[in-house]
């Protein structure tokens, strides 16, 4: 289990990624942070019961498949939300993929929970992740997200700035990247998870 501590901010995909991403890396080039840019592109699937206890709870249960070629299951919990930074319990392991281990998985964790046997949500992200090597141990990823939707897709861009080795509040900014993602790039701060974020969309547009 790990702890996943983050600021995220998000706009509207109504301009080009790459443009974005090529703004923020130059600025890390700028602010001489040294770092590992890494890209991947996934399919998210979220699982849930038929009266979506863990939307409700603001917990999940995710099947990831990456283009790297892994499936990846995990599951995540609230700790809390406190001045925009989002703290979670984590959870994962390497799967096949099939139901039955997604279900043993979610079980493992959510006993008094009926998990249903399809995917309630699913969410294509591509994702341009930027690693610090200066010790830190944070890790600022843009990510354009899709919901999946048989109206058709909608989507939007998402920053995260994180770290999971429990980095202390004033240790994510020293650089001011904050500023830069909200009064350079034109990101807002959010305190939804892409799960809770989605369902919602879906819930009141159905």
């Amino acid at each position: 289990m790990s702890v996943e501590n983050e600021y995220k901010y998000t706009r509207r995909a109504d301009t080009d990624a790459y443009a974005l991403i090529d703004r923020l890396e130059s600025f890390l080039v700028e602010n001489n942070v040294p770092f590992k840019r890494k890209s991947r592109v996934a399919v998210d699937s979220y699982f849930d019961s038929e009266d979506l206890d863990l939307f409700k709870a603001d917990c999940c249960l995710r099947r990831k498949v990456s283009s790297k070629g892994k499936i990846k299951l995990t599951v995540k919990r609230p700790i809390s939300k406190e001045d925009g930074l989002m703290s979670r319990e984590e959870i994962e392991e390497q799967s096949d993929g099939s139901i039955s281990e997604v279900l043993r998985f979610g079980r493992l964790h959510f006993p008094d929970i009926e998990l249903g046997e399809e995917p309630v949500l699913i969410i294509e992200c591509e994702r341009i992740a930027f690693e610090y090597l200066d010790g830190s141990g944070l890790k600022l990823s843009f990510d354009t997200v899709e919901y999946v939707r048989p109206q058709g897709p909608e989507g939007y861009f998402e920053i995260e700035l994180e770290s999971m080795n429990d980095c202390e509040c004033r240790d994510f900014d020293s650089l001011g990247v904050v500023r830069f993602i909200r009064d350079e790039l034109g990101f807002e701060p959010a305190t939804d998870s892409k799960y809770r974020r989605g369902m919602t969309t879906c819930i009141h547009q159905d």
